[in-house]
C-alpha cells in the first residue's frame, strides 16, 4: 500500500472553505444522478454545512501544496439514515491509488472517535478491499439513487 504523499495535510473544511468551488464540480461530475441538475442534491449546500468544528456534519479536505487533493466527511447517510457516516468520500482522479483515501478514513474514524461515537458506518459500490483492509465490517446492503446496489460498513471505535 502506498503511503500518502509527505506534502499533504488532512484539515478541517471550515478552515478551507476556498476549496468548496472545487469539491461542488467533483460532486456535480462523480455523483451526477445525486448532484448533478436533475438530481435532488445540493452539493454547495452540503460541503458549507459541514464546515462545523466540533459537531457533525463535519468536513475534512486534504490539501497537498496549497491545492484540494480529496475530501470525506462524518454525517447522516441520506441514502441508509446511519449516523455518523462517511459521506462524500472523494479523492480527485490524479491523486488516486496514492494511499489518500486510507488517510481521510483514518482521519474521519479520529475524529469520531473524538466526537464520542463508538461506531462509524458508510455506504459504498466501490471501496469494498479498502475498507476490509483497515478493519471494517460489512453489515448489509444498499440501493442508491442511480440503482447500483451497494454494501453498508461498519467499524467500532
Amino acid at each position: 500500500m502506498s503511503k500518502y504523499p509527505e506534502a499533504m495535510t488532512i484539515e478541517p473544511l471550515s478552515e478551507h472553505q476556498w476549496v468548496i468551488p472545487t469539491l461542488v464540480k467533483w460532486y456535480r461530475s462523480e455523483w451526477e444522478p445525486y448532484y448533478g441538475s436533475e438530481g435532488p442534491g445540493d452539493a454547495k449546500a452540503d460541503l458549507v454545512s459541514r464546515c462545523n468544528r466540533n459537531a457533525i456534519p463535519y468536513g475534512l479536505v486534504a490539501i497537498e501544496n496549497n491545492h484540494v487533493v480529496a475530501t470525506a466527511a462524518l454525517d447522516i447517510d441520506v441514502t441508509t439514515n446511519l449516523t455518523p457516516s462517511v459521506v462524500g468520500l472523494l479523492v480527485g482522479p490524479e491523486y488516486r491509488r496514492r494511499g489518500v483515501a486510507t488517510a481521510l478514513l483514518r482521519a474521519t474514524e479520529h475524529h469520531a472517535r473524538e466526537l464520542g461515537y463508538r461506531r462509524l458506518y458508510v455506504s459504498t459500490t466501490v471501496l469494498h478491499s479498502l475498507l476490509h483492509r483497515l478493519g471494517w465490517r460489512a453489515t448489509g446492503h444498499v440501493e442508491f439513487l442511480n440503482n447500483e446496489r451497494g454494501s453498508i460498513y461498519v467499524r467500532e471505535l
